[in-house]
């Protein structure tokens, strides 16, 4: 990049030819309104690189089996991955289908997009509720916890999922490390297997933040452990 000093008699057009760069590139580069009037010792900011960043994105969003099979239908395409909530388990360890009905039709329908279908992990129990008692005993077992990876890891196979998001909130502060503990050797077992992992973080702004959502979870830690982290800032507002 270099900057160009305005002369009397310049316009727009005779030094985007002068610089061999493009009039658009001069006026979006400087932010210039129209009728791009320049005055005598303005700088400009010229460019004459080439820009080929490479951007991508990638879409995500949580939805339940008795999403409208209209509307998931309408969504995948723009979608990387499809999180099907959710899977619970015992405090044993024995996964728990989710309690809102089948998911084999949504598995089936993303990978029809090209979608992945994600099996979200969340600690709850036969009354689909939160419960960090679940969390307390499988963190704090290796055999409940060798047994709730093998479980996830014989579900996905069989279901045709291609990743695992854990979703777990509440966690008591005295579980902090075995639950960073717990999300690293899921997802070092998932790599292993050839699957993704995520794990869902609540939205907060203050690295000592209190409260029963953030106590329980070593930020950088999970970051670190994981293949990728969702901050689920939809915690700040709900529509109900």
């Amino acid at each position: 990049m270099e900057i160009y000093v305005v002369k009397p008699g310049d316009t727009i057009d005779s030094i985007a030819a002068a610089l061999g760069v493009s009039a658009e590139r001069l006026i979006y580069d400087n932010q210039l309104i129209y009728p791009y009037e320049l005055a005598v010792g303005q700088a400009l900011l010229v460019d004459r690189g080439i820009r080929n960043a490479e951007r991508s994105i990638s879409v995500s969003g949580y939805a339940y089996p008795f999403i409208s099979p209209w509307v998931l239908e309408q969504t995948l395409p723009y979608l990387s991955e499809l999180p099907i909530f959710s899977y619970g388990f015992t405090t044993e360890g024995e996964l728990l289908p989710p309690p809102y009905g089948d998911d084999t039709w949504m598995i089936e329908k993303a990978q029809n997009f090209g979608t992945k279908p994600i099996l979200t992990l969340t600690p709850f129990g036969a009354d689909g509720a939160f419960n960090n008692r679940l969390i307390n005993s499988v963190v704090n077992n290796t055999v409940y916890l060798d047994n709730l990876i093998q479980n996830l890891l014989d579900t996905m196979a069989e279901k045709g999922y291609e990743g695992v998001d854990i979703d777990f909130e509440y966690i008591l502060a005295s579980d902090r490390d075995a639950f960073t503990a717990f999300v690293r050797q899921v997802a070092e077992t998932m790599r292993a297997n050839g699957y993704h992992t995520s794990v869902a973080l609540a939205p907060k702004t203050s690295s000592d933040q209190v409260g029963l959502l953030y106590e329980g979870k070593d930020y950088r830690a999970l970051g670190e452990a994981a293949d990728h982290v969702l901050l689920m800032t939809y915690e700040w507002g709900y529509t109900y």
